[in-house]
């Protein structure tokens, strides 16, 4: 891979890339966090071809390297963007959905309701109530639980 000087070409080039502060944050992160989880996906990549599209870079002209690395550099890092923020926004929509669900929740029986019921009633809520936002959350998810809810002989002799 000697290709450090074609990236050193790119940033003196005309051409500028701007990444925001949020990516920057998510790339540090995972390198951080999960370095080990993103050397595997590098060694998969490697192994599923990567290698070989990496070769093919020394037969392009520069005009060629430089406009697929521009290419690749959007694609990426749009792609990532997309998923953050998607990802942002589910979490948002999740945590707004537990906090009004909450009091449901807490009033729930562990002895008597296990929490794969739990997780699957919630589950199954949560998609009810994208469909239907006038109804009231805390019911749809009460009347999953107890269509999910098979109890035990022990529990139904209590």
């Amino acid at each position: 891979m000697d290709r450090d000087n074609f990236m050193l070409e790119i940033t003196d080039k005309d051409e500028q890339f701007a990444i925001s502060y949020e990516l920057l944050c998510l790339l540090r992160w995972l390198v951080e966090n999960d370095g080990d989880k993103l050397k595997k996906m590098v060694s998969r990549a490697v192994g599923r071809g990567l290698n070989e599209k990496i070769e093919q870079i020394h037969t392009y002209s520069e005009s060629e390297a430089l406009e697929d690395a521009h290419e690749n550099m959007i694609e990426f890092f749009s792609a990532l963007e997309a998923m953050l923020v998607e990802t942002i926004q589910e979490q948002a929509i999740n945590q707004a959905f537990e906090k009004k669900l909450m009091p449901a929740i807490e009033q729930i029986d562990a002895t008597a309701c296990d929490d794969i019921v739990v997780q699957v009633s919630l589950e199954r809520a949560h998609s009810k109530i994208a469909h239907n936002p006038d109804k009231n959350p805390q019911e749809i998810l009460l009347k999953e639980i107890l269509k999910n809810w098979k109890p035990t002989k022990k529990q139904a002799a209590q």
